[in-house]
């Protein structure tokens, strides 16, 4: 994972982020939008309010910390999100913000040995995951069953039994949590090209800040649409796409997986004004035959690195 140096400051009463700590989280400012009844994600044919979604935040914040209890375990829970980009894995990371938890990004290109390998090198207690990849989660469960009684477990986000899990804890506030601003939130995979991928730490505190600083150099704002369409279990995604949209209130329009061709539709279709990305992907668009009305569009920002000359 290649982190760009970005600046070292908090912000301020001026800067997008407005938190009453000296040290603000995630959970800082999913909280303060809990009335706001404006748009927080767009996705296909979805739209939720931020209302709606700090509320779906709370719920799955207060099941983690049942889980974590029923588990008789008091060490750092790790819940693996093995999921598209969607509300799903937003969700996810804003109830670990609320509670406590650690969300380790799982890279669904992983298979067999090496999946196991991830979720096993991380200590994932928990995994929430869709349909599309239980399969790949059976050696997972396997390997796991046979070292420790408790096992892993895992959710399916589509199925009813995740809803039933959440019944009972909608309509509840956010868990009454001690975050440390510096403990890990985020352990996000590199590209392991050295060998193994290693499971690079990130904390509330950080990613925060990071989203802070790239709202406020971009001029991003709660009037903001940010289209997601980078894999959310890497480190651009969340910290150039998914972070600066929580931290201004803007709204997150997403699409499940990048698509080069479907770009520009898309932009179109939820009106996006700003876009991250990394090299690859932006070299794919650039390569789309160019159109007349390429131009009319809504986008008036991107940021992003590795981009080609």
């Amino acid at each position: 994972m290649t982190v760009p140096p970005y600046p070292q400051v908090l912000p301020t009463a001026d800067s997008p982020l407005k938190a009453s700590a000296s040290q603000p989280t995630i959970r800082d400012a999913i909280l303060a939008r809990r009335d706001d009844p404006s748009t927080a994600i767009l996705y296909e044919d979805e739209s939720w309010s931020y209302r709606e979604y700090v509320a779906e935040c709370s719920a799955v914040a207060n099941l983690l910390v049942a889980e974590q209890a029923s588990r008789g375990d008091s060490s750092p829970f790790h819940i693996g999100v093995l999921l598209d980009n969607g509300p799903h894995f937003s969700v996810a990371l804003g109830a670990a913000s609320l509670c406590g938890a650690v969300v380790v990004g799982i890279n669904p290109t992983r298979r067999g040995g090496e999946l196991v390998r991830d979720v096993t090198h991380t200590e994932c207690q928990m995994i929430i995951t869709e349909s599309r990849y239980l399969d790949l989660l059976e050696p997972v469960v396997a390997s796991t069953a046979a070292e420790s009684a408790a096992g892993i477990r895992i959710f399916n986000a589509d199925s009813p039994e995740w809803s039933e899990a959440l019944a009972p804890h909608r309509g509840k506030p956010a868990p009454a949590a001690e975050i440390d601003p510096a403990a890990p939130y985020l352990l996000l995979f590199t590209s392991g090209t050295t060998g193994q991928p290693k499971a690079a730490i990130c904390s509330q505190q950080r990613i925060a800040r990071i989203g802070g600083v790239i709202a406020e150099t971009q001029g991003l704002t709660s009037e903001d649409i940010c289209y997601q369409c980078m894999p959310m279990f890497h480190s651009n995604a969340l910290m150039a796409g998914w972070s600066p949209c929580i931290v201004t209130g803007a709204t997150g329009a997403f699409r499940r997986k990048f698509s080069a061709s479907g770009w520009l539709e898309n932009v179109r279709k939820f009106g996006a004004t700003y876009f991250n990305y990394v090299g690859k992907p932006l070299t794919y668009i650039m390569a789309t035959p160019p159109r007349p009305d390429d131009a009319d569009n809504p986008l008036r920002a991107v940021f992003g690195n590795e981009g080609a000359p």
